[in-house]
């Protein structure tokens, strides 16, 4: 019976050493066979690529310890709150459903990971990402179609405590009495820029997606729109400002861990 023991034994650790086994370092940091399997299978992809998408995230890891970047609870707790509140919870809801989920860590460490992320990628692209005016004004001028809009949109608003009283909205507008409405005719230069888009990108007799501001869910029924104007430089040029940024940013960013690669210690193994 010992000897029956020992051998499952063994074969149980053999197998152990299978799945676990170190295929690659980046900068002494380890890569298993399991990571890139378990990878492989959640994003449903191919082990190379797998393989390739860990060596990245091990590069970046790496950058980060060099740097000492960190985060604390405090970063952490605000960043939950902003989750909880998008949601429509308190932190402390918020954190009761994930607890109940069992995902409650798990959340905790994507948040910390993203934030250790963005926190090296600032530092990176600070000094280097600069947008000139003249930028700003070309983009506008050969873009202009994008800042076409009506002059005049007439929308009702429907407004509730919950997604589901809404979405029974949507298919009978009688449907729910403690949901509130408001129809209105709005001059484009009377909107916030991000109503401005939403109800450029909504067609005439459809709704918008559901918004949550914090404290209720709204959404609106686009009934017509009338005229055609630009939306004016002054009133886009910070929007306009964000694209460049992020597409300057992106292309920094991939610049820079390229020649990171090509610097970095990668070693694999048979």
């Amino acid at each position: 019976m010992k000897k029956i023991l020992f051998v499952l034994s063994l074969i149980i650790s053999l197998h152990s050493e299978v799945i676990d086994k170190i295929i690659a370092t980046v900068n002494n940091i380890p890569i298993t066979s399991y990571e890139v399997d378990k990878l492989a299978s959640s994003l449903k992809i191919s082990k190379d690529k797998a393989l390739q998408y860990l060596l990245d995230q091990k590069l970046i890891q790496s950058e980060i310890q060099k740097r000492g970047i960190d985060v604390d609870d405090f970063e952490i707790e605000n960043a939950m709150e902003k989750i909880a509140k998008q949601n429509g919870l308190s932190l402390f809801e918020f954190k009761n459903i994930l607890m109940q989920k069992g995902q409650y860590q798990q959340l905790r460490n994507k948040i910390k990971d993203d934030l250790l992320k963005e926190k090296l990628f600032n530092q990176i692209v600070q000094t280097k990402l600069k947008i000139s005016q003249d930028e700003l004004k070309n983009f506008y001028e050969n873009n202009k179609d994008q800042f076409k809009i009506f002059s005049t949109v007439q929308v009702t608003k429907y407004t509730a405590n919950n997604k589901k009283s809404l979405n029974e909205i949507k298919k009978n507008p009688l449907a729910n009495a403690n949901v509130k409405t408001e129809t209105k005719v709005y001059s484009y230069n009377e909107l916030p820029l991000g109503l401005l888009f939403l109800f450029k990108q909504t067609k005439v007799g459809e709704f918008t997606p559901i918004i949550n501001d914090g404290l209720a869910y709204s959404m609106y029924y686009v009934a017509r729109k009338d005229g055609s104007v630009y939306i004016p430089f002054e009133k886009v040029k910070n929007a306009i400002a964000n694209k460049l940024a992020a597409q300057k940013r992106e292309m920094i960013l991939k610049d820079y861990f390229n020649k990171l690669k090509n610097r970095a210690y990668i070693k694999f193994y048979n």
